[in-house]
């Protein structure tokens, strides 16, 4: 069962070579790690170095491309059966390739892509780095969607990285026509649409590295809210999962409910977001109960907006920045 790991990088070295660390500790091998770097230096004798007492092949390109262009050319040059993704703040558990090579090779799960849920870690000890890993560790803050419970297992709509049959994902390809729009669901989406499925399991064990710096959570927010409208208008559909109809359903329900009695009631809808989320702190982390989380978890609610919405007016640009590296 041979499998590769594939991805890219942008500067973030040090990052970078705790995941390849991460990799090269896997309790099945991989075959070859395919790294694309879009970055200002030459990394690929320190990897080398790195990977010199293991039986494993390295093919390293230094383009500077968009994250986008340089996946699809890291999977171009994969040989194996199954591709793995890696991204540079990704952190992988020793049996996580192991555990996913037999989920794929399980016929009665029949599945095309599996994955797991990462869990949070801080960057830093400081206040800042864990206040923005406890955000991002809020399930409630995205609405409760499957591929962030990390108790899940079945079928998904999203999966993050993911784990691939390398001849399937070749045929389907990441979408290079737009900026911004490699996020895990689009690909996901893409797969389902031709009838494969995807799958989550607590056993398939990751880590993100969370960014330390909340004007950076700011910033991947409004990535992310980017990235679902340019995923609605590559797949023209509105909703992928049923928790996306049911979100839109009552925001617009109570966007008119408030407009219907006066216009400036709208600007209530912050003040709802706040009780809401409040709501979901107390009942949901009891123990870890942060009264902070609510506060910033509606800031970024509120970045994501933005983004989708600038998404939306992006269709009338006739160019885009055609990258979606974060710094």
């Amino acid at each position: 069962m041979s499998y590769s790991f594939f991805g890219t990088c942008f500067n973030d070295y040090q990052h970078l070579f705790k995941c390849v660390n991460s990799i090269l500790n896997q309790t099945v091998i991989p075959k070859e790690i395919i790294l694309v770097n879009s970055g200002d230096l030459n990394i690929k004798e320190a990897i080398i170095k790195m990977i010199s007492n293991k039986k494993i092949k390295l093919i390293y390109i230094e383009k500077k491309l968009s994250r986008v262009k340089s996946l699809n050319i890291a999977l171009d040059k994969s040989t194996a059966k199954y591709s793995f993704r890696f991204d540079s703040r990704s952190r992988f558990s020793e049996d996580y390739s192991e555990n996913a090579l037999k989920i794929l090779n399980d016929k009665l799960c029949d599945v095309a892509v599996v994955g797991g849920v990462p869990s949070i870690l801080s960057e830093s000890e400081n206040i800042e780095s864990k206040l923005c890993t406890e955000i991002m560790q809020r399930t409630y803050i995205y609405f409760f969607p499957k591929h962030r419970n990390p108790n899940y297992e079945g079928y998904c709509s999203s999966v993050y990285l993911g784990c691939f049959s390398t001849s399937l994902l070749k045929e389907i390809r990441f979408n290079e026509k737009e900026a911004l729009i490699s996020e895990d669901s689009l690909i996901i989406n893409k797969f389902l649409e031709k009838g494969y499925k995807a799958y989550l399991s607590p056993n398939i064990k990751l880590g993100y590295v969370c960014r330390s710096s909340f004007l950076n959570i700011l910033k991947l927010f409004n990535s992310y809210g980017y990235c679902r409208g340019n995923t609605i208008l590559q797949s023209k559909k509105l909703f992928i999962s049923k928790r996306h109809f049911y979100v839109c359903f009552f925001s617009i329900l109570i966007f008119f409910f408030l407009v219907r009695i006066s216009f400036f009631y709208i600007f209530f809808i912050p003040l709802l977001l706040i009780i809401l989320n409040l709501f979901c702190e107390i009942i949901y982390k009891k123990e870890q109960f942060n009264i902070l989380i609510p506060i910033y978890g509606t800031l970024c609610q509120f970045s994501w907006i933005i983004g989708f919405l600038w998404s939306l007016k992006s269709i009338l640009k006739r160019s885009k920045n055609n990258t979606n590296f974060i710094s």
